[in-house]
């Protein structure tokens, strides 16, 4: 659930049987648009990106000696908009364009829009979730990579318990 006047989301997520409602403020992005076109369904659409430095570990495994080196590295993140449709939002967090948001490839994930319902014959009202422990973006991250951690931490410790028992 985005909400572009008060520059917030809320995003219900399910973690190992436990519910969090991730509650935050939209960031926004420094977007830079270029003339670049190209059509999406009966949409001509506009290319606009951002650059983002980023930390990458990389692990590598020597001797069968476990080895991490942190890299930094520029993500570029590519969407294309269609000014057609005055409605500066697009899928999950991104927003802040001239138009809506048909296509993000942010160097990991692409998300394309493949249909599109304009003034639909139904009324569909999205609700703002309400359930789940509540957090922010930055709580969630941490709870989820130690819940990551504690998993991998119980799947070492199940391998080394079959390898002890004769």
């Amino acid at each position: 659930y985005k909400n572009l006047k008060e520059k917030r989301f809320v995003n219900q997520k399910e973690v190992f049987g436990k519910i969090f409602l991730i509650k935050d403020h939209l960031k926004p992005f420094d977007w830079k648009l270029t003339s670049e076109t190209k059509k999406i369904g009966n949409y001509t659409c506009y290319k606009a990106y951002f650059n983002k430095k980023i930390k990458r570990t990389i692990v590598t495994e020597v001797d069968g000696v476990s080895q991490k080196v942190q890299k930094n590295e520029i993500l570029k993140t590519i969407a294309w908009y269609t000014p057609e449709i005055a409605i500066n939002t697009g899928p999950g967090k991104y927003h802040g364009l001239p138009g809506l948001i048909l296509e993000v490839n942010d160097g990991n994930t692409i998300v394309l829009c493949t249909e599109l319902i304009v003034n639909p014959s139904k009324n569909i009202e999205i609700k703002e979730p309400k359930n789940g422990k509540k957090v922010s973006a930055n709580e969630f991250r941490s709870i989820y990579r130690d819940k990551m951690k504690e998993m991998k931490e119980m799947k070492v410790r199940s391998k080394k318990t079959r390898f002890n028992v004769r």
